[in-house]
């Protein structure tokens, strides 16, 4: 299953159908608009030809008026004179006027342009438009609108305006059909122009709030998504996190069958911290992303992959076997192993694994233990391996947990203690330091090994305030002792990480007013791999003040001579495996011890071998250069109150030979 691609967006349906809503919603909107627009642009245009045409009628009126008014005239004594003959003729040209009637004050035509002047009597019809006009001097205007053949619109006005006389008195009505199609076709383009843009306008007005809204929820969708895979991945490596991998799993051990199987495998990048440390945070993002990209190459399509800590992944499979499991976490090592390169930097790493496979009524909170156990196992035992759950696995916790309750009583209650191993010279034996030691017990006085409890006390952070009150306890000690007896005190690598190790240690020994040059502080080489600029600084710091830096265990790592000369130590041990290696491969091991001596030599170091304990490994030591001895036969650890009477003792026992 893809553990980084994004999932189909959600809500584009329901988005859809309301957009197609909005859209029908505007689309009447402006259907609506448009016509309410479009009539009232109709009605404005009727008032505007109908106003033209009243101001164009009265002025045509008046101007009548005034050439046609005189002695006599129409309107008076229906006659008329040669001079008004001459204002009808040119009248008809006027303002486009293409006919008119002259009423008299009652209504009566006495003068069609069309007929010429009329008779009047006292039985002729009566307008009674014309009446009402010559009453009121009111104009009265009607708008026709006619239809030609070829589609255009002819737009005539049917105006009743006052006639006055000189003396502004209604005399009269005149009838006047004007022909206003020349303005109604100039109005009637605007309207056209404005039915054309309106439309346009109210695409524009409705689409740019439009396109702003879907553009709004385009990037709101695109936020959403964002925030959805945010909760779901992981940052930086694009797998998922630890709260999508739980609600999966949860549902996915809900959903399982009697007969199915899931696998889970618990992974941590090894050493992470120390490359973290060493090579920067941006080697190490780059580095994480290169091991989840190895993970997803190596899982099948249904397979879950997380990463659920700093340097920790989680895989689960569905309907797996154990021996799918077994596969694939092989290939995950073997992955691993690649070298990573990144802007000029190559490291080769390694993994942890822890693997579970689950059974058919476990629970995911007990599956997810059961392969975290497996993957402390793993650990446990050196790294860059596989190690399947087993029961006795829940045993070993519970032990973990007791052993580091009794370590919090311990220093809580100061219910620790110190023994104190002799170190001799080869030459005549003679007690020259002791090793402190730490010991411990459980609340029932049974004895707990240092291979158990000082691990437990380096994973629970306990190490410094442990290290530093063995230091401080076997300094009190070692007070008493002769000048030249020396005290060794081993140092944890986790010490080391606060970076202030050296001036802890300056304190108690000023404190203590203690002869740095008396005190010897041992180092592995798990140390010189961490944060190699911070560990160099701080053993700086301790050589400055006189104390003694010794590399323990020499032959057991990676044994790097660099190492040697960059720090500068001024001793290295030489482990007791290789002595106990003579008893089943003599020659061999006993090459080793004699190589590591005759180096120690050469570059100006002294050794002390550790594990002396019989006759025959004294027999063969005593033929090379060694500078110390260190083992049972001279003397095991002792409480502190014994070795000012052993120094006493071995003392007298040499001043005697």
């Amino acid at each position: 299953m893809e553990t980084s691609a994004p999932q189909p967006r959600l809500g584009y349906r329901a988005f859809g159908r309301k957009l197609a809503f909005v859209v029908a919603v505007l689309v009447l909107l402006t259907g609506g608009i448009i016509v309410t627009v479009n009539q009232i642009i109709g009605q404005t245009v009727y008032h505007a030809v109908k106003e033209h045409a009243a101001a164009g009628a009265m002025d045509w009126a008046n101007r009548f008026n005034a050439d046609f008014s005189g002695s006599g005239g129409l309107l008076r004594n229906g006659t008329l004179s040669a001079d008004q003959m001459r204002v009808i003729d040119a009248a008809i040209l006027v303002g486009n006027v293409y006919a008119f009637i002259v009423y008299d004050r009652e209504g009566r035509t006495v003068y069609s342009s069309d007929f010429g002047l009329i008779d009047v009597d006292a039985n002729a019809a009566v307008n009674t438009g014309a009446l009402a006009v010559a009453q009121s001097g009111v104009p009265d205007l009607t708008v026709i609108q006619r239809r030609n053949p070829s589609g255009s619109v002819s737009v005539y006005v049917d105006a009743l305006v006052p006639a006055k006389g000189p003396d502004g008195i209604v005399v009269g009505t005149i009838q006047l059909y004007l022909d206003k199609s020349d303005i109604s076709s100039l109005y009637k383009r605007v309207h056209d122009w404005i039915g054309y843009l309106l439309p346009a306008v109210c695409a524009i007005v409705y689409a740019v709030p439009a396109a702003a809204f879907i553009l709004m929820r385009e990037k709101a969708f695109t936020r959403q998504e964002h925030v959805r895979k945010l909760s779901m991945y992981d940052t930086l490596t694009g797998v998922f996190n630890r709260q999508t991998m739980t609600t999966k799993c949860k549902k996915m051990f809900a959903a399982r069958t009697p007969d199915s199987r899931i696998g889970v495998l618990f992974i941590d990048v090894d050493k992470f911290k120390g490359v973290n440390d060493l090579f920067g945070h941006e080697f190490g993002d780059a580095y994480l992303q290169h091991i989840a990209s190895q993970l997803k190459a190596c899982i099948g399509p249904n397979d879950y992959l997380a990463r659920v800590g700093g340097d920790e992944f989680v895989v689960v499979c569905q309907e797996t076997t154990d021996d799918r499991l077994e596969a694939l976490a092989k290939d995950m090592l073997n992955a691993a192993r690649e070298p990573f390169s990144h802007k000029g930097t190559t490291v080769q790493g390694s993994l942890s694994i822890g693997v579970r496979l689950a059974e058919p009524d476990e629970t995911t909170t007990d599956a997810f233990h059961a392969a975290d156990l497996a993957l402390y196992h793993a650990k446990a035992n050196g790294r860059n391996c596989v190690r399947t759950y087993f029961p006795a696995l829940d045993a070993a916790l519970t032990r973990r947990c007791a052993i580091e309750a009794r370590l919090r009583q311990a220093l809580e209650h100061d219910d620790f203690d110190v023994h104190y191993q002799p170190i001799v010279q080869p030459k005549d034996r003679a007690v020259c330091g002791f090793e402190a030691l730490l010991r411990l017990n459980d609340n029932d006085g049974n004895p707990i090994s240092p291979t158990e409890f000082i691990p437990v006390a380096e994973d629970a952070g306990l190490i410094h305030d442990l290290g530093l009150r063995t230091l401080r306890r076997a300094i009190c000690v070692a007070k008493v002792w002769p000048d030249h007896v020396f005290l060794s005190v081993n140092l944890s690598p986790a010490q080391f990480q606060r970076g202030d190790l050296d001036n802890a240690v300056e304190a108690i020994v000023t404190e203590l007013d203690f002869p740095s040059a008396r005190l010897d502080l041992e180092v592995t080489e798990t140390l010189l791999m961490g944060n190699e600029e911070s560990v160099s600084a701080q053993l700086v710091g301790l050589k400055q003040q006189g104390i003694s830096i010794t590399m323990d265990d020499f032959g057991t790592g990676y044994s790097s001579l660099g190492y040697l000369w960059k720090y500068d130590f001024a001793k290295l041990t030489i482990d007791r495996v290789f002595l106990e290696g003579l008893e089943f491969a003599g020659d061999r091991y006993s090459d080793i011890i004699e190589t590591i001596v005759t180096l120690g030599k050469k570059i100006g170091i002294q050794v002390t071998v550790e594990g002396v304990e019989t006759a025959a490994h004294t027999e063969m030591l005593d033929q090379l250069p060694c500078d110390q001895y260190q083992g049972f036969l001279f003397g095991h650890p002792m409480p502190a109150d014994e070795t000012l009477t052993h120094c006493a003792r071995e003392a007298r026992s040499h001043s005697a030979a």
